[in-house]
């Protein structure tokens, strides 16, 4: 019978804590940091999207190597931790001096200097996130404990990405831009300082209360290259992860571009305002998804949340200067989705990696980690890397607040179009997902009946 946990809440909230801060830097480097460095730094948007580009397409290359060290790593305190230690530092590190950027005359080597960093930045990135999925996938191997377990993750990078709004309106970014831009370095100084000091807190106290899982020898990875390859083996993995990927290059899209819309589609100042209650309604939300994912299972209930999120959203595509209320309207009304959009795919991924147990005998979460990662990376790093291009070669004017029609459209095209073709191309493909609570514990019970002694084949056991 397949394997019945119950993770106490402590263990719970310490797992999903640092997907707050992860979620808080994601979104300030690819929604805050473009048109910092655009309006207050003065780098060009060409070199910036080629930059973010560069780095994150190498960077997101390593992601299944990493995931794949991981699965093979052997030390005391388990396989995924030591990753997370180590990436952590540089990781904040980092991150403040993608902030505090000299003044560099020659725009080559100001691009070379940000794009340094961003490759480091990346990297460390790769060493903390993808471990740490990881070890949230192989907590749990109940069909709904995961769901709550990766649904709080989840809930708490909307939380994160809440954060990252609502501390850009506390300390006044954007404010006085065109009449002080030291004073807005020193805000975005304050916003680097303070998010270093959380990675230390949320991501010491995951390390410090969660125990990983010991694997018995015959459960453990071999080879690497040819392991690697046959994760795409995995039918439903192959479905979910066409879906994901549709669905977060739209999502990177309209985050990218939330705040050149707000300014000069609607002409309104209040871009992180209608962030922090888009972001604000999802997180309240994420329990009620979690619960509709148990009633109506997991792949309807994703369905439906992306059905609610564009259906809502599309309107935006019709609004014009002046029209800063109505698009309030309708951020509400889309953000009612997207609890359910960012909470259940997680768990669906854990599920396919026990299908995968299921094949082969072998627990491989973090090569199947590391390929979920790309999809994030590539979708940010395209967003970046063709919607600023595209934005530019538009006619738009960094610091000017009337943009040209061609530009106003195009940003309709970019915010609105773009996630809209995308979820839809979504759910057709997500409509095959195949994977049922039935079918997983059918699964389960197969995985946890090979053996008639499942301790000599390495059952869980918490290491210290």
């Amino acid at each position: 019978m397949s394997e019945k946990t119950t993770l106490t809440p402590i263990t719970i909230a310490a797992y999903g804590a640092p997907g707050l801060i992860l979620a808080t830097l994601a979104l300030t480097f690819y929604v805050f940091l473009p048109k910092y460095y655009a309006d207050v730094v003065g780098i060009n948007l060409t070199v910036l999207g080629i930059v973010v580009l560069a780095s994150r397409v190498w960077d997101a290359l390593i992601d299944p190597a990493i995931g794949a060290l991981s699965d093979r790593t052997r030390s005391p305190w388990g396989r995924r931790r030591p990753w997370i230690a180590a990436g952590s530092v540089p990781l904040a590190a980092t991150f403040v001096l993608l902030i505090v950027l000299p003044n560099i005359a020659d725009p080559l080597l100001e691009g070379l200097y940000l794009g340094a960093l961003t490759f480091v930045f990346f990297v460390a990135w790769t060493m903390v996130t993808v471990p740490y999925e990881a070890l949230g996938a192989e907590m749990s191997f109940d069909y709904d404990e995961r769901t709550r377990l990766l649904g709080v993750r989840e809930g708490s990078v909307l939380a994160g990405t809440l954060l990252a709004a609502a501390i850009p309106l506390v300390v006044g970014v954007g404010s006085d831009l065109t009449s002080n831009l030291a004073a807005e370095r020193q805000r975005y100084y304050l916003i680097g300082g303070i998010y270093a000091v959380l990675v230390a807190l949320l991501v010491g106290g995951c390390l410090l209360v969660v125990r990983e899982r010991e694997l018995a020898e015959s459960q453990r990875p071999s080879g690497f290259a040819r392991s690697i390859v046959t994760v795409f083996h995995n039918r439903p993995f192959r479905i979910l992860l066409s879906a994901y990927t549709v669905t977060a290059v739209g999502f990177s899209v309209a985050a990218t571009m939330i705040l050149f819309y707000v300014e000069h589609v609607l002409g309104s100042r209040s871009g992180p305002l209608f962030l922090a209650i888009y972001l604000g309604i999802g997180t309240a939300l994420v329990p009620a998804w979690i619960h509709l994912a148990r009633r109506l299972e997991k792949r309807r209930a994703w369905l439906l949340a992306l059905t609610v999120n564009t259906i809502a959203f599309f309107p935006a595509f019709f609004l014009d200067r002046g029209d800063a209320a109505p698009f309030g309207v309708i951020v509400a009304l889309s953000a009612l989705g997207v609890g359910g959009v960012m909470a259940i795919p997680p768990s669906m991924h854990a599920d396919v990696i026990d299908y995968d147990e299921w094949q082969t005998g072998i627990r491989r979460e973090g090569e199947y980690i590391g390929f979920w990662s790309i999809v994030k990376k590539l979708a940010a790093a395209l967003s970046a890397g063709l919607a600023f291009p595209i934005l530019d070669l538009s006619g738009y004017t960094p610091g000017v607040a009337q943009q040209s029609p061609v530009a106003v459209w195009t940003l309709r095209f970019l915010y609105v179009g773009a996630p809209t073709v995308c979820n839809l191309a979504a759910i057709l493909i997500a409509w095959r997902y195949p994977i049922s609570r039935s079918f997983h514990e059918g699964i389960r019970r197969e995985i946890d009946g090979r053996d008639a002694a499942p301790a000599l084949r390495g059952a869980p056991r918490p290491v210290s």
